[in-house]
């Protein structure tokens, strides 16, 4: 196994509050049209298709992928809720546009996916998938898709899957903090931030998890070839002793959920990079289950992997935790929240993501 070991800045090392984060340049907002037979309600991921600009959104209220226009029209359905080829048991987790003519989601009760055709909507098969999707969609380089691996057992950080003969590949290593808390008596650190983000630009992988503060750069063997810590200028940022706390003084629940920031998205800029998002997350409240919001933050990883520009927020407060995704520069926000009528609306944000007038600050150590 491979031990992923920070090299950069103390894991929460906090820069200059008055540093400057990219610029959000709002470009539009679009409302989808929803009913009483057809809504969101609760929306696991937000996914753009990369050949027509549509939009994916995974319900698992409803047990069901939605597509939608442009336009905000409803395109297409894909699945529902079950147990067989074709339904969600639990609902879908983020979709996979694995070419243009082939679409994909993970259940989130079972490893399984489920494969559609994507200009139809029908099932074409399913696979027993042995990796834990993560929250930002598969890397698809030719005939080979990528994605974040957490597998317990295999202590891996990295899948490869060739869909055309099911083979699938697992390598790489977990995070040093990530192995500390497996092998412990109470692994509550690894089980929490278990969710992985992946990106893919000029033959190397970034990855990061929600757990730390650190981006690592794999090759295609799934090896660790550079570390990367962003810093933290105004989100909360993940504490150093974080593991520790959750793992050995069992912090109460509520502070789990807001005392560290979450990476969510990461994707690879056009002129080279990476764009990213933190969430600083609230719970609005506990019981039955947490109701959560987020303050969402925006950075870029420059091409050299070198600097960062980080944290600028997203103009927006919101009434329901938000989803994201990017295309390019380009942020995609889901919005959900109450009009004057008190009718829940969803809302899809667009911003332009520019590094003009960003300062930029150091993620290599002794800088």
């Amino acid at each position: 196994m491979i031990l992923i070991q920070a090299c950069g800045p103390e894991t929460g090392e906090r820069a200059s509050a008055d540093a400057v984060g990219p610029a959000l340049v709002p470009i539009d907002s679009i409302l989808l049209p929803e009913a009483d037979t057809l809504y969101i309600g609760n929306p696991y991921g937000l996914v753009v298709d990369p050949f027509d600009g549509s939009f994916y959104i995974s319900d698992i209220f409803s047990g069901r992928l939605l597509r939608f226009r442009r336009d905000g029209r409803l395109m297409l359905v894909y699945g529902r809720p079950g147990e067989g080829p074709g339904e969600f048991r639990g609902g879908p987790r983020v979709p996979m546009v694995l070419d243009d003519s082939t679409v994909a989601a993970q259940t989130t009760q079972s490893r399984r996916v489920n494969v559609f055709d994507r200009n139809t909507g029908k099932t074409s098969r399913v696979v027993n998938f042995p990796a834990l999707a993560g929250i930002t969609p598969p890397v698809v380089i030719g005939q080979q898709v990528w994605g974040t691996d957490f597998e317990i057992r295999r202590g891996t950080s990295l899948t490869r899957w060739h869909p055309s003969t099911g083979e699938f590949s697992s390598m790489g290593g977990l995070p040093e903090e990530y192995v500390a808390s497996l092998s412990s008596d109470n692994w509550s650190y690894a089980s929490l931030f278990r969710i992985g983000s992946l990106a893919y630009a000029d033959g190397r992988f970034v990855q990061g998890w929600s757990g730390l503060d650190e981006m690592f750069v794999l090759n295609l063997r799934g090896e660790v070839v550079d570390t990367a810590n962003i810093p933290v200028a105004r989100r909360n940022g993940v504490p150093a002793d974080l593991r520790e706390r959750i793992d050995i003084e069992r912090i109460p629940f509520r502070e789990r959920l807001e005392g560290s920031s979450r990476l969510r998205q990461l994707f690879p800029r056009p002129g080279g990079g990476f764009v990213f998002t933190h969430h600083d997350q609230t719970a609005l409240k506990m019981e039955p289950m947490p109701v959560l919001t987020a303050k969402m933050w925006v950075g870029i990883l420059s091409a050299d992997l070198e600097k960062a520009c980080v944290d600028a927020p997203v103009p927006r407060d919101f009434e329901i935790r938000p989803m994201e995704t990017f295309r390019g520069d380009t942020l995609f926000v889901l919005d959900r929240r109450i009009d004057d009528s008190e009718k829940l609306q969803t809302w899809i944000l667009i911003y332009l993501v520019s590094d003009r007038g960003c300062d930029w600050l150091s993620t290599q150590p002794d800088a």
